[in-house]
């Protein structure tokens, strides 16, 4: 729990509180890389483990685990997902107190990071 306070401050303290602002690079690398985001969604959390390799994995609310390679863009990330979406493009950006995640393509909300955990918690 202490060092998910410690990166949930780290992350706040590094982005400007500006409405909407999209995280950079380096802070969306520093937000993903090595840690299980868990995604407050209409359906239910979503937890999200971002491996420092490149592998990703995802447990659904509906029981489907899906697994695939993650990737970093300018303000986003794209997960292609061996038995689901391939090319998944995910637009990060900070709200205020809250880091919303939405579809790059449609900007269809997708979630809130409720919770951000180091290392893979949910061995997925």
């Amino acid at each position: 729990m202490k060092k998910e306070l410690i990166l949930m401050t780290t992350l706040a303290a590094a982005t400007p509180a500006l409405a909407d602002a999209p995280l950079s690079n380096d802070q969306l690398d520093g937000l993903l890389t090595g840690n299980t985001l868990y995604i407050a969604t209409p359906d239910g959390e979503v937890p999200i483990y971002f491996a420092s390799d490149g592998r990703a994995a995802a447990n659904l609310p509906s029981g489907v685990e899906l697994r695939g390679a993650w990737r970093l863009g300018e303000d986003h990330y794209c997960i292609d997902w061996t038995n689901g979406p391939q090319n998944s493009c995910t637009a990060v950006r900070k709200a205020g107190d809250q880091i919303m995640m939405t579809d790059l393509a449609t900007e269809d909300p997708r979630g809130t990071v409720s919770r951000i955990v180091p290392g893979n918690t949910e061995s997925l």
